[in-house]
């Protein structure tokens, strides 16, 4: 009988450890650290909004100011209409440039951090040519999942979306009426959102483990995960919400760390850039193109950095969750056992002895 979601704990638990600790390498750390964060593995668990902004909705509109007023603080950068709304067009353009570089970036990272925890050696350039051709079958598959998705989207929340409006056109502040009013967008939100989630969770901890070992495309490792699915309904159920608990004790454990180490490496940083702009000012310096550019770029880059220290200090979770994932996937799916625990080797054969001599 395969074990339960608890039983792999330990497991998964001392894979990490191992992988990590014995030896102790900072060129594997690194190199875990950039697919932890090109996957994803690495994030926080934060990102819950609350609903103060609702009741300036409707002011925010009523109080929207001419660009080139004088009250406006962006007439003070010297900018004309025409320079910020083509700042505005590029930063949409880049951002979906790049959120397309990084759906790409991290499917292949996904295979790479696979391989890389079943074989417990991290590698980026050979594992990056080994992982090409599954890697773009796996970003075809994740491009028209959130195509579809949005679409689908749009057409839940639209409808949705007209009793809200009407009620903020009718109400300045917000009261119950809007609670009400938003109770069914709420609830379409939380089915969609889940139903996305489980999807995503499948397809990076059991779909791309069956496309890496079974050399299979997207469609057809799905169709041999619903059979393993279908045949341990309630231990794939235990697995989410052990999963679940999990990430719940480590985001605020890593989370902690991560923070911590925000908050040391930007008082420095602070304390530069208010020097650098003081200095600016001091210089003649005005805000424009180049300079508003600069500073973005400076920004991103100071961001990057940051991002991957909290990333250096974040590994741990970027190794046990795949490990974790692959512990109960083996118990279920014999290709991943065979893989994960590799029969021991055949002892060597005793040498033959000498005949005896005969008399």
């Amino acid at each position: 009988m395969a074990k339960s979601a608890v039983d792999v704990f330990s497991g998964a638990f001392e894979h990490t450890r191992k992988q990590l600790t014995e030896p102790f390498r900072f060129s594997q750390w690194w190199r875990l650290a950039i697919l932890g964060l090109a996957t994803g593995e690495i994030s926080s668990t934060g990102g819950c909004g609350n609903f103060r902004g609702l009741g300036n909705l409707s002011r925010a509109g009523h109080h929207s100011q001419n660009l080139m007023d004088p009250s406006n603080p962006l007439s003070k950068l010297g900018l004309d209409p025409a320079t910020i709304a083509g700042l505005i067009i590029v930063a949409i353009i880049g951002f979906l440039i790049l959120g397309l570089i990084f759906l790409y970036l991290s499917s292949i990272s996904r295979f790479m951090l696979f391989e890389s925890i079943l074989r417990k050696h991290c590698e980026l350039t050979a594992s990056w040519d080994r992982w090409q051709q599954q890697g773009l079958r796996f970003f075809g598959w994740q491009l028209a999942l959130s195509i579809i998705s949005l679409a689908v989207g749009a057409m839940l929340f639209l409808p949705l979306l007209i009793p809200v409006l009407a009620v903020l056109r009718r109400n300045q502040q917000p009261d119950i009426s809007l609670l009400i009013a938003f109770l069914p967008m709420i609830s379409a939100f939380l089915t969609f959102g889940l139903i996305m989630l489980l999807i995503k969770v499948f397809a990076k901890d059991f779909v791309v483990p069956v496309m890496a070992i079974d050399n299979v495309g997207v469609l057809e490792a799905w169709r041999r995960v619903f059979d393993t699915l279908k045949a341990d309904f309630l231990g794939f159920a235990g697995y989410l919400g052990m999963k679940i608990l999990l990430a719940i004790g480590a985001g605020i454990f890593f989370g902690i760390l991560g923070a911590i180490v925000v908050v040391v490496v930007s008082i420095p940083i602070a304390i530069v850039a208010v020097v650098l702009v003081i200095a600016a000012k001091a210089a003649g310096w005005a805000w424009g193109v180049f300079t508003i550019t600069a500073a973005i770029v400076a920004g991103v880059l100071l961001f990057c950095a940051i991002l991957y220290l909290v990333g250096l200090v974040c590994v741990p979770i970027a190794v046990f969750f795949p490990a974790y994932a692959m512990y109960f996937f083996a118990e279920r799916y014999p290709a991943l056992g065979v893989q994960l625990f590799p029969a021991p080797a055949a002892p060597p054969l005793p040498p033959t002895p000498a005949p005896l001599p005969t008399g």
